[in-house]
């Protein structure tokens, strides 16, 4: 990778990939046998079902591959949603089997399916368990940090003060010189802390809903200023990191580690991946205790220990709050702190991980449907090619063409969203450009999506078709869902947020 490159990348999930493919490989392998080998209109009706389901999934897993989720809640959705197929498939499985006629393969994969769609809603309810779990946690030791720094620092200021102000009034001369001293050290000592409880305070909701991309080039260089010490050799790239103005409080408590142990620790050493910026100090010996090695890494104890000092727990909760962790590598010769950040995109939302958001990927799945239900119309009232789509997954009828059609719109819907998060920093996102760009994109999946790949596809299944398959009324089939897409993702609105919503809602509940 090049580590001068400005640019932000898409963090691709692979565990989205993996939900997509292991869905749509079980889609493709149920509904096609079960359409054409059942004649009863339930069971065509139970296979129609399943498509839609597994369509979903397929479309959910694609979502996740290219959304600002984290690893741990894809992996967790990922988790649940093998062990639904595995389990619903080896309990039901050999029952379906016996009794349906459409063969084995097909009444295991549909089943498997429907499995799988169980366990991956009760996979979202166990990621967003463990998203609001983790909000908590760090809430608790930023509480914990609080009470410390409340019960010392301005507790024994507050005692200072209360005697010297006493002697203030009995005695005169060197003793009120010394009581000025006093008093103005103990005052400094409650601003600090002050400070050092700021941050803990701010920010605390949904998971830090006051981050931002914060340019880690220039916190660095205020870092070097502010303590005198010398910027990292190596040019630190010009990246975006999620963050707030605390970062610069976490340069500091990371840079100063060392100090304690009064070594001789090497500059900050900064390592940019794909997905994240590494941030480490290293310096001779073992200078970090067990007990700040468990803070760093495992959090803040319930119990109080004063071996710690407030250096520790603050750069273990600022990384905490950014979505970051720590990793402590410790030898008797040497001792390495690494603080992992995640990269922000440059254009994002504040909140944004690397990655599109939720609210942009449910407003591209309704620009795909309604921008696929214009194209869908069109070829119903002209060609009438709806069931050749059908027949790609092994049923040539209009119901399962449809299906086969709107999923396929929301996919390179959400293609185009990416593609153009991606660019907008270079060609811009005016209405203008946009739609000139899915017209393009229009241009591109007739040729090589529907010229290409579909008649190579159709010729697998059995269905005679020219290669390329470069039909006029397809063209201008595609040339419209292109400009519609465009056009729709550079006019409609936002969507609100979640909590907008709730607001509104319970406003309206007030009411």
């Amino acid at each position: 990778m090049d580590r001068s490159s400005p640019s932000d990348r898409l963090a691709f999930k692979p565990e989205g990939v993996a939900i997509a493919v292991i869905a749509f490989v079980l889609t493709r392998g149920a509904v096609a046998s079960l359409l054409v080998t059942d004649s009863g209109l339930l069971l065509e009706a139970s296979a129609i079902l399943v498509l839609i389901i597994g369509f979903g999934i397929v479309l959910y897993g694609i979502n996740v591959a290219v959304s600002a989720r984290d690893s741990a809640y894809t992996r967790t959705i990922l988790i649940w949603f093998v062990t639904g197929v595995a389990a619903v498939g080896l309990v039901l499985g050999p029952l379906m089997t016996a009794s349906s006629s459409g063969g084995a393969t097909a009444a295991v994969a549909s089943i498997g399916i429907v499995g799988g769609g169980a366990g991956l809603l009760v996979g979202i309810r166990g990621a967003e368990a463990d998203r609001r779990q983790a909000t908590v946690d760090r809430q608790i030791e930023q509480a914990r940090l609080l009470n410390r720094i409340l019960r010392h620092e301005v507790r024994n200021s507050v005692t200072i003060l209360q005697g010297h102000s006493e002697l203030l009034f009995e005695a005169g001369g060197e003793t009120t010189d010394r009581s000025k001293s006093a008093i103005t050290d103990a005052i400094a000592r409650i601003e600090r802390a002050v400070d050092e409880t700021r941050f803990l305070t701010v920010g605390t909701v949904d998971g830090g809903s006051a981050l931002e991309p914060v340019q880690l080039d220039e916190a660095i260089r205020r870092h070097a200023e502010r303590t005198g010490r010398t910027e990292p050799e190596a040019s630190v790239p010009s990246v975006t990191v999620r963050a707030d103005r605390y970062l610069d409080r976490l340069l500091d408590e990371l840079v100063a580690l060392p100090d304690w142990a009064d070594a001789d620790a090497d500059s900050l050493a900064v390592e940019v991946e794909d997905r994240g910026v590494a941030l480490s100090v290293t310096a001779p010996g073992a200078w970090l205790s067990a007990r700040e090695c468990e803070v760093l890494v495992e959090g803040i104890p319930e119990q109080e220990r004063n071996d710690v000092d407030y250096g520790v727990p603050v750069l273990r909760l600022l990384t905490a709050r950014y979505g970051g962790n720590v990793d402590v590598d410790a030898t008797d010769d040497a001792t390495t702190v690494r603080v992992r950040l995640p990269r922000s995109r440059r254009t994002g939302a504040g909140s944004d991980t690397p990655g599109i958001a939720s609210g942009t990927l449910w407003q591209t799945l309704g620009i795909g449907l309604a921008a696929g239900i214009a194209m869908g119309a069109f070829f119903q009232a002209t060609t009438g090619t709806l069931p050749v789509i059908g027949a790609l997954y092994g049923a040539s009828v209009s119901s399962v063409g449809w299906i086969a059609h709107l999923f396929h719109s929301a996919v390179f819907a959400t293609v185009f969203t990416v593609v153009q998060s991606e660019s907008a920093d270079r060609f811009g996102d005016s209405i203008s450009t946009t739609v000139t760009a899915g017209v393009l994109y229009g241009l591109f999946l007739w040729f090589g999506m529907a010229g290409v790949v579909m008649s190579l596809w159709l010729n697998a299944v059995g269905v005679s078709t020219p290669l390329p398959n470069l039909d006029p009324a397809s063209l201008i089939g595609h040339l419209l869902w292109g400009a519609l897409v465009g056009a729709l993702s550079a006019t409609l609105p936002p969507l609100p947020s979640r909590r907008a919503v709730r607001s509104r809602l319970l406003a309206a509940i007030d009411w």
